[in-house]
Formats: structure tokens, C-alpha cells, sequence
């Protein structure tokens, strides 16, 4: 699958895949109308301009409407076979991925792969990794493009069901677990090379988490840190931010390779963590 890691612009074919795999635009996503709202985690990062085609001038303008209301900067709403024939083609499924992991998870999968990264490997001769949390499953896909076996947790069956519907139309298989981890924290000891969470804080949860980590694993970490609710207001719970200086507190059994905290994108204060288990 196909990957520009920050395209200047993304095209958005909004076209049924059927007439997508006849010919499109190269380099453009095929996310059809009908499927948008239910599929909108599968868009690039905010800040990336999106064009929409659809050979149907309706559609096409629909499909920009419906973007333009969830935040989305559409430049342009093409339509007609003149635009999809005036710029260079291809024939085929959607192959472009425009959507972006956590850029933590980028950084940690970089450091894994490194000579002194983890060795282990599960049954099929991969590294594990584990995604506490997984939402929509962008970072669980991602680990399992990069050649990682991935297990997914969420606590909600739908969010369960778009990691596997996202891990499939991506070509890689992840094993995705209900669980709900407030209620039962435990992982077993020693058991993965990757484990990830983001945007979810429950204490007893990030002790196991170290545990879990074979020798040379990496813990990725991050979540809203004070003063994220002085300055925003949210979360509502001062139990779902840390303190400052809690996370590399908490792992500071492990080699800390990444510790910040602070602003971390639009309306966020977080700290973020890579630690590796040494060994």
C-alpha cells in the first residue's frame, strides 16, 4: 500500500470502488460517498488540503459540503471525466493510505527497527505490539504494516469493528479484544515489544504496562498532562490528566528515549513517552 508520508494535497475519490478500479486519478484514496461519514478517520491530518472528485458534479459538491462541515479544507470539488483525465492515471483498488498514525508511533517504530531495537518475535517470526485503547485502529494497522503481530483492545464493539474493517481494506491482519481495561488491567508479564496508548489515562494500568514489555520493548505513551484542564477545560476529570512529571515518574524503571511534555497539537497540552525495558 501506498504511502506519502505529507502530501502537499490529498485527493479524496468519492467515486463507487467500482468505477474507481476502472481508472482514477494516481496517487488518489477511494473512500466512496456513501461510505464518508462512517470512514472520515481514514482522511490525512487537518492541516492537508483535499480535493474531491466524483464524475458526478452533485456528488462531487455533496461530498465537499459534508467535509467542509467537519472541519475539512476543501480546495477543490472536481467533477467530469475532462479532470480525471487531465492529470496522470492508473487502474486498479485504492493503494494510497492518506492517513497518518500517531506521530509518536512513527518515531517508536523507527527506534525498534534500529540493530539495538527489540529481538523477540511472536509465533509467526514477528514482533508483538499491543494497542491499549485502539479507537479506529489507524495505529494498530500501522504497526501491522510495519510487520509487527498486533493485538487491539478497545472497550467499544464498533471502534473494534473499523480497526478490523481498516485492517483489511490495508491488506494486514490484526486480532482486535474487547476489553475493558478499567476493569481488569492485567497483561501478561513479558509478553510484547511494542505496547501503545494514547489519549486514555487509568493508573493501575501503566505499572502492567512495564511488565508486559519483553527485554529491549518499547512503552509509547501519550495523554493530556496539567495544564491541560486550567487552559481548556477539559477533560472533566482531573483523574484523566497527569501531573507534571508523572509518566517518566512512573517509568522510571525504564531507559526513558523520549520525554516531553507541552503543547502537542491544536487545544492540547500532553506528555509523551518512549521507554525501553532494558535487557
Amino acid at each position: 500500500m501506498a504511502h506519502d508520508p505529507g502530501p502537499a494535497e490529498a485527493i479524496v475519490d468519492v467515486r463507487p470502488a467500482e468505477a474507481f478500479e476502472r481508472l482514477h486519478r494516481a496517487g488518489s484514496a477511494n473512500i466512496p460517498l456513501e461510505e464518508l461519514a462512517a470512514r472520515v478517520y481514514e482522511l490525512p491530518p487537518r492541516d492537508v488540503p483535499l480535493t474531491v472528485y466524483d464524475e458526478n458534479r452533485t456528488r462531487a459538491l455533496w461530498a465537499a459540503s459534508r467535509l467542509r462541515a467537519r472541519g475539512r479544507s476543501v480546495v477543490c470539488a472536481a467533477h467530469g471525466a475532462e479532470w480525471l483525465a487531465a492529470g496522470p492515471t492508473e487502474r486498479g483498488p485504492s493503494r494510497t493510505r492518506l492517513w497518518r498514525p500517531h506521530r509518536l508511533l512513527e518515531e517508536a517504530v523507527e527506534i525498534i527497527r534500529r540493530p539495538d531495537g527489540p529481538g523477540g518475535a511472536g509465533p509467526a517470526g514477528h514482533p508483538r505490539a499491543l494497542d491499549i485503547a485502539c479507537g479506529t485502529g489507524r495505529d494498530a494497522v500501522f504497526m501491522a504494516l510495519s510487520g509487527f503481530e498486533v493485538e487491539a483492545w478497545d472497550i467499544l464493539p464498533d471502534a473494534l469493528e473499523r480497526c478490523a474493517a481498516l485492517a483489511g481494506r490495508c491488506g494486514v491482519g490484526v486480532r482486535t479484544l474487547l476489553r475493558d481495561v478499567e476493569r481488569d488491567p492485567a497483561i501478561a508479564p513479558e509478553s510484547w515489544d511494542l505496547v501503545c496508548c494514547f489519549n486514555f489515562l487509568h493508573r493501575p494500568l501503566l505499572s502492567t504496562m512495564a511488565a508486559a514489555l519483553r527485554p529491549g520493548g518499547l512503552v509509547v505513551y501519550e495523554t493530556f498532562v496539567d495544564p491541560q484542564r486550567e487552559v481548556y477545560g477539559k477533560p472533566g476529570r482531573a483523574a484523566h490528566v497527569l501531573r507534571p512529571g508523572e509518566l517518566a515518574a512512573v517509568f522510571a524503571g525504564l531507559e526513558i528515549l523520549v520525554g516531553r511534555e507541552g503543547p502537542a497539537g491544536p487545544r492540547r497540552i500532553a506528555a509523551s513517552l518512549i521507554a525501553r525495558r532494558r535487557g
